[in-house]
């Protein structure tokens, strides 16, 4: 029971020194980057995949993780960015690199719009509500196949490498997918670690106090489910130019499980968390399916009842553990943690400090 209790126990962020912080980073990009050169077509594939899990896992997480909107409907965005992108690629052939500010401006409306009825609701009511999103997304794909093309889906062409890099298009798409989730790993990361993310988690803990103190709960929190639907089309863009396809079937009531399932092994609330949580999505129901192939459905369900109940802080928070103590006594220049800290003992600090 020792264990059990302190596997539940919250970790704080490691407290590395800065010049530990920018070697690391430095090291995971330059690995990051070497990596499609020297591997196989279908492991490039897989890493897309991460990355792709990555760019809708870091919105999903910054609206569930960090202002307590559950929302269960992200499968529709990541649809609507799949299929804008296959629409305009193979029917009126938009250059591809265009999709990505076309997906993230159309998905950022449609969320928006779709907020503003919806962040009414709390809790189960949103849940559900986000929920009948996700189920409908197959069979509004089918209704409108004069479009979608309906059961058959659509195939993708494009994204092939330009010539003067000397790349296979698997590699391109691989350093498509990077740059994107570099892009979205940064700007989700300043967001809430900064004034934003402070106003966030006080609308999470605090609504009522943050709205006395001038935090506008209402707008931000819509404001806050656009953008993560934003990120969910752009995931969507990159789905479509990794798998070539896009069918009704794959955005379908397992995909939203395979998200929520993301952010919460990861660890919710936590941006490093996600990178976690989209290795776990794309590798471990592999790994099960290739033990047993029935056992691969039962993956989600089974990560999520492990994690709420024994590791409700993510695997993150295995890592912080791991890691906090030996961390702590490398020397170096650490950031100013006083904010952090007074945060933490009261979060109605976090909207003062703002």
């Amino acid at each position: 029971m020792r264990i059990l209790e302190l596997l539940r126990q919250p970790r704080a962020e490691l407290d590395a020194p800065r010049w530990l912080s920018r070697t690391t980073v430095a090291v995971v990009l330059l690995v990051a980057a070497a990596a499609p050169l020297v591997s196989a077509p279908y492991v490039n594939f897989d890493r897309s995949m991460v990355l792709v899990y990555v760019v809708v896992g870091l919105g999903l997480n910054l609206l569930t993780g960090n202002t307590g909107q559950i929302s269960l409907g992200h499968g529709f965005f990541f649809a609507v960015g799949a299929y804008l992108s296959a629409v305009l690629i193979e029917n009126h052939g938009v250059p591809y690199l265009l999709l990505f500010p076309i997906a993230f401006v159309v998905c950022y409306g449609v969320g928006y719009l779709f907020g503003l009825p919806a962040l009414r609701l709390h809790g189960l009511q949103l849940a559900l509500a986000t929920l009948g999103l996700a189920l409908v997304t197959p069979a509004v794909i089918k209704r409108f196949e004069h479009v979608t093309d309906g059961q058959a889906g659509i195939n993708v062409t494009g994204a092939q490498a330009p010539e003067f890099t000397g790349l296979e298009r698997d590699q391109w798409v691989y350093y498509l997918c990077l740059a994107t989730a570099v892009v979205a790993y940064v700007v989700v990361r300043r967001l809430s670690t900064g004034r934003i993310g402070r106003s966030l988690i006080a609308i999470r803990d605090y609504e009522a106090v943050a709205t006395t103190l001038g935090v506008p709960a209402t707008r931000t929190k819509t404001t806050v489910f656009a953008l993560s639907a934003a990120l969910a089309g752009v995931g969507g863009v990159l789905y479509s130019l990794v798998v070539q396809y896009v069918g009704p079937e794959a955005f379908g009531l397992p995909l939203a499980i395979a998200f929520i399932t993301l952010i919460v092994v990861g660890g919710l609330g936590t941006v490093p968390g996600v990178v976690f949580g989209a290795f776990f999505v794309v590798y471990v129901p592999q790994f099960t399916a290739d033990i047993n192939q029935s056992a691969a459905g039962i993956t989600y369900g089974a990560a999520l009842i492990l994690f709420i109940f024994v590791l409700p802080y993510g695997l993150i928070s295995l890592v912080r553990w791991g890691l906090g103590p030996v961390v702590a006594r490398i020397p170096g220049r650490r950031k100013d943690s006083r904010i952090a800290s007074a945060a933490e003992e009261d979060p109605r600090e976090m909207v003062a400090a703002s």
